[in-house]
């Protein structure tokens, strides 16, 4: 005989899918390794690892911190969004040791999401993240460009043009120089040529590199690659935090709450099933009142043009999400974090590497 049918339960599983997708989705598993390697030490040493959790996106299990030297490691939650990560500490390092942090993963590819245990308020208007600003110079954007509430496609397409993908940097060793001098595999065009200017500022090519050495010299955080969305407006050349700190600074200026994501992208190669993780990634989302929270990936759109329309609304399986907001507040740091995807590391040199296998 088989078992009764509840109607209720078939309505409440209906009602979670409604909430995670609003259309047809992929997903993608695989197993993530996060490794830093520490080296000896007679000085204290204290490690913060971010941990991805599970959500209506994505599913996180099989969660596991390895550590040759026993390093005392609790795992905590920051309380400002929610964000869960391992603090490890140990009096000294006899010898070189290596945390390891392994999981499984899996991704969805989705559009619009109904988040649950996420209050829109605590990213609208009057967040003021240290550098993710509000008002001054992205109201008198905002004027000029006709954006508004009701079109949000518009401060999409705003940004998009307005920024240019590359790190200004003439080191030939560095390894985004080829953005500085190259060109786009995907367009056949230079990333940043030098028959334009950049930026509100209208900063030529030369200068780029002047602005980046002065920030780097001086330390300020109005620098590429830094998330500091006045840098992005005024000098209109960065990445994905650049990017998406600049959208977001003018969704909230309008309030409509925006949110910052970071993680990796894990590559999507023909017949490879494992590999090397290069650097973190991020993207943004914002919240219409009634829809839910709608992705956006603008560095990623600029890079390939033919996935502009794509990227407005929705993001693919191909990435891993780590950490929620900015300014983060972890245990026995003075200040909190601009963002938090790499380890923090006190007391010791290190090196961070990154792996994933197709499961």
């Amino acid at each position: 005989m088989s078992k009764p049918i509840s109607y209720l339960a078939v309505l409440a599983t209906l009602i979670i899918c409604l909430n995670i997708f609003t259309t047809d989705t992929s997903s993608r598993s695989v197993n993530f390794q996060y490794n830093v390697k520490l080296k000896e030490s007679n000085d204290k040493v204290e490690v913060w690892i971010p941990i991805p959790q599970t959500n209506e996106v994505q599913t996180v299990s099989n969660v596991y911190l390895t550590n040759k030297q026993e390093m005392q490691c609790e795992e905590l939650e920051e309380k400002k969004h929610n964000n869960k990560y391992y603090y490890c500490s140990a009096d000294m390092l006899k010898e070189e040791t290596i945390l390891n942090l392994s999981v499984d993963v899996i991704r969805y590819e989705h559009s619009t999401v109904n988040y649950e245990n996420v209050n829109p308020d605590n990213y609208d208007k009057g967040t003021n993240n240290s550098t993710v600003f509000e008002g001054k110079v992205f109201e008198k954007i905002i004027n000029e460009a006709n954006l508004s509430r009701d079109n949000i496609d518009k401060i999409y397409e705003y940004v998009l043009s307005g920024m240019h993908y590359g790190k200004p940097t003439e080191d030939t060793n560095d390894k985004n120089y080829k953005y500085f001098n190259g060109k786009n595999p995907k367009t056949d065009q230079e990333w940043l040529p030098d028959t334009i200017t950049y930026g509100r500022k209208g900063v030529s090519k030369k200068d780029l590199v002047k602005v980046y050495n002065q920030a780097k010299r001086n330390k300020t955080n109005f620098t590429y690659g830094n998330g500091n969305s006045q840098y992005a407006c005024d000098i209109g050349v960065g990445n994905c935090t650049d990017y998406h700190s600049y959208f977001m600074s003018l969704c909230r200026t309008l309030d409509i709450p925006a949110r910052f994501h970071m993680g990796f992208s894990i590559p999507n190669i023909k017949d490879e099933s494992q590999g090397k993780v290069g650097g973190y990634h991020c993207w943004a989302d914002y919240y219409i009142d009634g829809k839910g929270w709608t992705p956006v990936d603008i560095s990623e759109a600029d890079k390939d043009p033919s996935l502009a329309d794509y990227f407005n609304g929705n993001v693919n399986q191909h990435r891993i999400e780590f950490v929620v907001g900015r300014d983060i507040e972890l245990k026995n740091r003075n200040n909190p974090e601009n963002f938090f995807v790499y380890p923090i590391v006190n007391g010791t040199e290190y090196s961070k590497s990154f792996y994933y296998k197709n499961l």
